[in-house]
């Protein structure tokens, strides 16, 4: 018996080349989560559907197949996010996005997936907000959406305003040097006043520094660790 077709909304996160036309796909859909389907065909010059494996492409996708072997066999275009393409630091800014969407979306979060989809749509068309502002701002997003918000411009134990150095606490959060313990990340003015958003003069590598810290701390506290070469590839 055939199985019926899946629509979803979803965004390609990776597409890798499959025999001679074909491209295997890794979908996060919004009310299912992660999603592996075939695009066959879609390598040839004249393919109809050849926009729904390039990785950005958000779509209403039909899938058919069952026990998640799936092909692609519509896709209505919602936003392709071409612009990011255009731009080597935005580029790899939109593959940190979709990389940390792929590891945080085992099954479906429809706050992170618009969250993503949002973050997207500010490094495509927001040429005002630096790409690693964006960034910062997804990271900090993804923790206060699973409820770990970090404070970085006050201690999480004393209270107090933080002037300088801060540390981060597995147990406390960011804390100031009077409340840290011996095994908590150092977190550097500079990046600590970056984050917070008191310092907008801070030079790209700073910046981009800064983005890998949050990283670590996004694999500290949820386990999720993202590639962060979408970040080293620039300093």
């Amino acid at each position: 018996m055939q199985a019926e077709p899946i629509k979803t909304k979803a965004i390609v996160v990776r597409a890798v080349p499959y025999r001679e036309s074909d491209m295997i796909v890794t979908l996060i859909s919004v009310d299912l989560g992660r999603l592996t389907a075939t695009a066959r065909g879609c390598l040839k010059p004249k393919a109809k559907l050849r926009y729904s494996a390039e990785p950005f492409n958000f779509g209403e996708y039909v899938l058919n197949g069952r026990n998640g072997k799936y092909v692609i066999t519509e896709c209505e275009q919602i936003e392709s996010f071409s612009a990011i393409t255009a731009d080597i630091e935005r580029y790899y800014a939109g593959f940190a996005v979709l990389d940390a969407l792929d590891k945080l979306s085992g099954e479906a979060d429809p706050q992170i997936f618009m969250h993503a989809v949002r973050t997207l749509g500010e490094l495509a068309y927001n040429a005002q907000k630096s790409a690693d502002r964006i960034v910062t701002e997804f990271l900090t997003g993804v923790l206060s959406i699973t409820g770990l918000d970090l404070d970085f411009a006050h201690c999480n134990v004393c209270k107090c305003d933080i002037e300088d150095t801060a540390y981060f606490s597995d147990k406390d959060g960011v804390v100031c040097k009077h409340c840290r313990g011996f095994e908590d990340i150092v977190i550097e003015n500079a990046y600590r006043a970056y984050i917070s958003g008191t310092d907008e003069n801070t030079p790209h590598t700073l910046r981009a520094q800064a983005n890998i810290l949050l990283a670590n701390l996004v694999y500290r506290m949820l386990g999720v660790k993202i590639n962060t070469r979408y970040f080293t590839e620039l300093i």
